[in-house]
């Protein structure tokens, strides 16, 4: 296809600002062909498009960083998990960024009648969460959640290669959407740094987790292509111990949330 063609895993590497591009780009025509097309469920389907569109470039990148551990397993073995993926979460990090830049501003920009319209689905799971952290959202029920959707990352990426981008896609659309509802609770565009300081401090967190957790996945999904070379195991230890610190971060974030956020 030719949107992901518009960057490749080298000019990725090198001005990850345009794979911030190529987010709010893919963001921005998902939504409008959703609406032209189907306009039931335009916030859903919106992001399955997301998702088919990004999918080669992101399945190219994951190959890529499979490759890489491969190469030069003995360096990489010096380091921690983060700067062993750190290209791959910093992609992960812009083309998200991206999105939830786009359609926040999207959101915000549009009369109230067609926003509620394009972003219907993504209104409602958010009345849904408030609803849990009205009537008892408890720190164990938020960590059980968030660790579902990590698995779900995990095994979306394990299984697909990159199929937790409809997962991220679906996270950057509802939390576009909560930092635009709280912005024009606030008073508008100027009302955008609070809102975003509003959800920074366990949501950064949380999509920290589900982006190592999609390419701890995707590693693991490399890694048995490739389970008969003596690459094997380190690959696989590498995805374990993502997974591992993953879990922390979401245990840190569902301790912030309730502590702080719902007190």
């Amino acid at each position: 296809m030719v949107l992901e063609r518009l960057v490749n895993v080298r000019i990725a590497l090198k001005q990850p600002f345009w794979v911030f591009i190529l987010g709010g780009i893919i963001s921005t025509i998902s939504l409008a062909l959703s609406f032209l097309i189907f306009q039931e469920s335009v916030g859903l389907i919106s992001n399955f498009f997301i998702t088919f569109a990004i999918m080669p470039f992101m399945l190219d990148f994951i190959r890529y960083e499979g490759s890489n551990i491969e190469q030069k397993t003995e360096e990489l073995k010096k380091m921690n998990i983060f700067q062993r993926h750190r290209n791959v979460i910093m992609v992960y990090t812009a083309f998200f960024a991206g999105m939830v830049l786009t359609q926040t501003i999207l959101y915000m920009m549009i009369p109230e009648y067609w926003s509620q319209k394009l972003f219907e689905d993504q209104v409602n799971q958010i009345n849904l969460i408030r609803g849990k952290a009205t009537f008892g959202g408890t720190f164990s029920t938020i960590l059980i959640n968030n660790f579902g959707v990590l698995i779900l990352s995990f095994l979306f990426s394990f299984l697909f290669g990159a199929g937790a981008i409809f997962i991220l896609a679906w996270n950057a659309s509802v939390l576009s959407v909560a930092i635009g509802m709280t912005a024009k609770s606030l008073g508008g565009f100027k009302g955008i740094p609070l809102a975003v300081l509003t959800f920074f401090p366990h949501g950064s967190l949380e999509i920290l987790a589900y982006f190592i957790g999609g390419i701890a996945g995707g590693l693991a999904s490399v890694a048995f292509t490739k389970r008969r070379t003596e690459k094997f195991g380190f690959i696989i230890r590498d995805s374990i111990e993502m997974m591992i610190a993953a879990f922390v971060l979401l245990v840190i974030a569902a301790a912030i949330e309730t502590t702080i956020i719902v007190a």
